[in-house]
């Protein structure tokens, strides 16, 4: 197939919202860190986006098949990754989620998302039954749990948690029995007071934190307070590209990583934040169109866990920054630095892309 024809059958609408979203993400990196330690860091976050582009397209180039036929594979990798960080002694800001090579480091669990989708969408492709049985839906759930409890002993819940929407589109995807959806809920409800007990210390403070911010301004409850301050201050057209006093007097915490989103916010005002969350509604619609055009259940159970992945990113990053929630390590897709997630994310466009340029039969 010619690449110009190869070209017109891709989604340019999905990957050029997606590239405009990583592009302001690039900048809003670059504002972050300008007036800090952290400036070498804008250049980083460019190479992980070119990286993650490149790997857009490998994700793109091999059918997604393939990728699910070797999807046992890439799981059993990701497990056993998962399984070393636990056995290391080493801390990176309090938990073992980073498996350092040379000057560089990489967070197993971002691509482990990935992973355990493939997994599961291999799964729905070789099961033709419309629901899933007790044993059926037993199974998918012990796919998504093994490595949640492995992300949790880290411990790292923010990254646990980030496999829920897997939970939620398998159950709905398989034709879950009420039953069934019952003992599901039953499950998370006993097991959220008994998970109070595992969490560390920090991590009951952020809760804390959450229900009452300012029983502690100057100490726990300072991150959530200057985020409300440099969100809010921003007004309708912002303090200007790189004119955020909270920014630049650095008051605000982890400002080119979880709590990007108050950049945008102080320095583009609200103009600038409709601009964003219009363009992530665009990409979920245009994704949501994929899955609905997938030729198989694979395909379609695939690209709707990916875009529940960034649902679920979008909606608990910008909640935390606004005090709607305890604040959690949940990256802004596409815009906060990191090249563990810029990749994972930049993956998952591969995958969505990948699923819609094949729903044409000559591929």
């Amino acid at each position: 197939m010619s690449v110009s024809r190869t070209i017109s059958r891709l989604d340019l609408n999905l990957l050029t919202t997606a590239l405009l979203i990583a592009a302001i993400g690039c900048l809003l990196v670059y504002s972050a860190t300008y007036f800090g330690p952290e400036a070498p860091l804008f250049r980083k976050q460019v190479l992980w986006t070119l990286i993650g582009i490149g790997l857009m397209v490998v994700f793109i180039a091999i059918d997604y098949h393939l990728l699910m036929e070797v999807a046992p594979f890439l799981y059993g990798v990701g497990i056993v990754l998962l399984a070393y960080l636990l056995a290391s002694d080493r801390l990176t800001r309090n938990v073992k989620s980073w498996i350092h090579v040379g000057g560089f480091q990489f967070q197993p669990s971002e691509f482990m998302k990935i992973f355990t989708a493939l997994l599961i969408a291999k799964y729905f492709d070789s099961n033709d039954r419309a629901y899933l049985d007790v044993r059926s839906f037993a199974v998918v759930m012990g796919m998504i749990g093994f490595p949640v409890v492995l992300i949790a002993l880290q411990p790292a819940f923010g990254s646990a948690a980030s496999f829920f929407p897997l939970f939620g589109v398998a159950m709905f995807f398989g034709g879950i029995k009420p039953k069934l959806w019952l003992i599901a809920t039953l499950c998370l409800l006993v097991a959220a007071p008994i998970s109070w007990h595992f969490l560390k210390p920090f991590q009951k403070q952020r809760i804390a934190n959450y229900l009452d911010p300012t029983h502690d301004p100057l100490g726990s409850g300072y991150q959530v307070l200057q985020a409300k301050i440099a969100t809010g201050s921003g007004g309708i057209t912002g303090k200007g590209f790189l004119h955020g006093t909270q920014v630049n007097l650095e008051y605000l915490p982890a400002r080119h990583t979880d709590f990007i989103f108050s950049v945008l916010g102080e320095e583009w005002g609200f103009a600038g934040v409709s601009v964003v969350l219009t363009l992530y509604l665009f990409l979920i619609i245009e994704s949501m169109s994929v899955a609905k055009a997938s030729r198989d259940r694979g395909g379609t159970f695939l690209v709707l866990s990916l875009i529940c992945f960034f649902i679920f990113h979008i909606v608990i990053n910008v909640s935390m920054q606004i005090g709607l929630l305890p604040v959690t390590g949940i990256p802004l897709p596409l815009i906060s630095y990191g090249g563990s997630a810029t990749m994972m994310f930049f993956m998952a466009i591969g995958l969505i892309l990948n699923v819609g340029f094949r729903r044409f039969v000559n591929v």
